[in-house]
């Protein structure tokens, strides 16, 4: 989704609140035996492309409620349906995180999922062409994470004008959908710049900062810079410098290095923190460490990835909060197979934004907030694949 400038309220400030402690109940081992999670449900459902409707105070994050999902039971699923699922990539652990998801949910419902990805987030013309052909292979659904807020958004009309329904995962669409499990990045980003900005809420001098919110035009990246810089309003924090880029390892990389040679090559860095997608701070470990920078300058993510996992517990990231992806995956499983029988939302559903009339279905996770001090009490079981899964791209 592409999100208007905001000024956020200060309770989101409750965003901290949603702490590892306070990891939601998960009960799923991903082999198929049933599961059940605690997921926040919008009071009114953002799924008609209204982007403020993801703004507006009745869907303020301290007014969601904290409802209990209970997803299909596989005996009670009728057919075996065909889903297409479109992600933008599979270049980083991130997507496989939601591949993870995805299979493993169509695997329990025995469904039919052929998942296919874009190569990346330049490649839109990819994705619409890979849409086009799996649901031309007699596809009954679609759960896609767009690459374009706007430019997926007239494909979708066609899609769901042909009565085929369209479920929007981890990235956002603007326009009308027929199902929402995903997290706001707006939320995201502005988690991880509140969290620098309250480590430095003592200091009395300016603190920069070097931001990567990630591709340009990308839906998700446009709603964590936003929410950054709502995050850093009145605060002590400055951007010294903002850098767009792929998430690919080697584009961010050379982001980091870059920013290295001209901010940080003289007796003292000119920046504090760098702050930016999982790829961009998994890049900026080694580059901190060949330039023996590891103690001047601080890393947080603005989400989670195995790689993260890896360097928080060893102390050399300070923060990233989880958006738990893989439950956002498995939920848009359920979400579709209900949507093709013709089954009430797991959550009954609220009314759609702007009064359509319509009573669709938007959840998201709590964000779990991991530092190196609360490390242990992470259950990565909602975020992380098992160590060497690689994506499967159908079940049939």
């Amino acid at each position: 989704m592409i999100i208007k400038p905001i000024k956020f309220q200060l309770r989101l400030i409750l965003l901290g609140l949603f702490f590892i402690l306070n990891a939601p109940n998960f009960v799923y081992a991903y082999d198929g035996s049933y599961w059940s999670q605690n997921v926040n449900v919008f009071n009114f459902s953002c799924t008609d492309g209204d982007v403020d409707c993801w703004i507006d105070e009745r869907n303020a994050l301290d007014t969601l409620p904290l409802v209990m999902y209970e997803p299909l039971k596989a005996s009670k699923v009728k057919k075996k349906h065909h889903i297409c699922v479109s992600f933008p990539h599979l270049k980083d652990s991130y997507w496989v995180g939601v591949a993870y998801g995805i299979i493993s949910e169509g695997k329990r419902l025995n469904q039919k999922i052929t998942l296919f990805e874009a190569g990346g987030y330049t490649n839109l013309a990819t994705q619409l062409n890979q849409v086009d052909d799996c649901l031309n292979n007699k596809g009954d659904a679609l759960i896609i994470g767009p690459i374009s807020s706007n430019g997926n958004a007239k494909q979708i009309d066609i899609i769901r004008e042909k009565g085929i329904p369209v479920v929007i995962i981890i990235t956002g669409i603007n326009t009308a959908v027929d199902a929402n499990s995903l997290q706001s990045f707006v939320n995201m980003g502005y988690t991880s710049c509140k969290w620098v900005a309250d480590q430095e809420k003592d200091n009395k001098e300016k603190t920069n900062i070097v931001w990567f919110p990630g591709p340009p035009g990308a839906g998700w990246s446009i709603a964590s810079h936003e929410g950054c810089l709502s995050a850093l309003e009145g605060t002590n924090i400055r951007i010294l410098e903002t850098n767009w880029g792929d998430t690919g390892k080697a584009i961010q990389l050379k982001l980091v290095e870059e920013i290295l040679l001209n901010h940080a090559s003289g007796p003292e860095p000119d920046f504090k923190y760098i702050v930016g997608t999982g790829t961009t701070i998994e890049a900026a470990v080694g580059a901190l460490r060949a330039r023996k920078l590891g103690k001047k300058i601080k890393l947080v993510s603005t989400y989670y990835t195995p790689g993260i996992d890896m360097f928080i517990k060893r102390g050399l990231i300070s923060m990233a909060p989880s958006d738990q992806m893989i439950s956002q995956a498995i939920i848009a499983v359920d979400q579709a197979v209900r949507l093709l029988e013709d089954q009430k939302m797991a959550t009954l559903g609220r009314p759609e934004y702007n009064k359509t009339g319509r009573i669709t279905e938007h959840v998201q996770q709590p964000i779990l907030i991991v530092t190196p001090k609360t490390h242990e009490q992470f259950d990565s079981s909602t975020t992380l694949a098992p160590k060497g899964w690689t994506p499967i791209f159908s079940v049939d």
